[in-house]
């Protein structure tokens, strides 16, 4: 099955390293596996150039067979699981400490087992080998999510990210401030990883025309905090939640910092069946927590809502 997902992934991107970008892989890694089918079956599946591969007739025919019967495998596994695990087995979900999180482990009540992962890869991974059903994930401009085809994912929430300033900052009583007017000031941000959040900030910042200047680093919130109070640093914070003691939550004008929280799942697991009604739990949820916060519900009734629920603009 790991070889047919093989030549199909390397059929579809037209490269090497590509595919094996899309299949978590090395490149000689991939170069390897497709050489020894390629020995196996007694000919070339793809011909090489400099601009990427093309499949040969025969690889042609390969590829067509193999999308066939990974469609007819999937659909053996869904049958399988569902005859085989008890109907008390419980949904395996991890992912990001989002409140989405919490809302989706509400809405399976007690037949879920989780645990917080923050890293892209890892989610991934564990989705890939069957050791996830669900997961939370995030995605910023530039870094988008690469899933395998055995994984679905949709949209839950498109988040602005709004700034946390000291409550003396000269826009603190403003009801949202520019991203230059923080040109100046010196940042509080989470640990550089692989979901391209910081990246995304830089980038952000830099067409605001200045070159962010960030002092220090955590992603322990009420380290962030303290360092907004005392040290009359800025930081970047979630639209949902209380605004700690000394701190002003501002959005940030044009909504230029963005997050996209995503549901992903494997296809194959029973809890596939749900996920419309899972959604809809989650959003319910999130709306009533949009109201328990007092900046982000102006925020959400000044327009935010389409924003907020519209399709990712990159």
């Amino acid at each position: 099955m790991r070889h047919l997902e093989l030549v199909v992934a390397i059929a579809d991107c037209g490269s090497l390293r590509k595919a094996a970008a899309r299949l978590h892989l090395t490149q000689p890694a991939v170069t390897t596996q497709l050489k020894r089918i390629e020995d196996h079956l007694g000919g070339a599946l793809f011909l090489r150039a400099a601009d990427g591969v093309k499949p040969t007739p025969a690889g042609a025919d390969f590829v067509q067979e193999a999308r066939v019967m990974l469609t007819q495998l999937a659909a053996l596994q869904r049958v399988t699981r569902r005859n085989t695990q008890s109907a008390s087995a419980p949904t395996r979900l991890a992912g990001i400490p989002a409140y989405h999180f919490g809302l989706l482990v509400s809405a399976l009540k007690d037949n879920v087992t989780s645990r917080t992962i923050k890293e892209t890869g890892t989610l991934t991974a564990l989705l890939t080998t069957g050791e996830l059903d669900l997961a939370v994930m995030r995605q910023f401009p530039g870094t988008p999510l690469t899933l395998p085809p055995n994984v679905g994912h949709r949209l839950l929430t498109r988040e602005p990210l709004f700034v946390g300033v000291p409550e003396c900052h000269p826009f603190a009583q403003h009801e949202e401030i520019p991203l230059q007017a923080l040109a100046d000031d010196k940042w509080v941000m989470p640990e550089p990883d692989d979901s391209g959040m910081n990246a995304h900030f830089a980038r952000e910042c830099a067409k605001a025309g200045f070159e962010q200047r960030i002092a220090h680093f955590s992603s322990e919130a009420h380290v962030a905090s303290t360092l907004i109070r005392e040290s009359g640093a800025v930081c970047p914070l979630y639209p949902v939640g209380g605004t700690p003691p000394g701190v002003a939550r501002l959005p940030v004008a044009g909504n230029p910092l963005v997050r996209e929280v995503v549901l992903a799942w494997r296809l194959d697991a029973p809890v596939a069946e749900e996920i419309d009604d899972l959604c809809e739990q989650v959003a319910a949820g999130y709306l009533r927590l949009v109201e328990e916060s007092d900046v982000y519900a102006r925020w959400w009734r000044n327009g935010g809502a389409l924003f907020a629920q519209s399709l990712p603009a990159f």
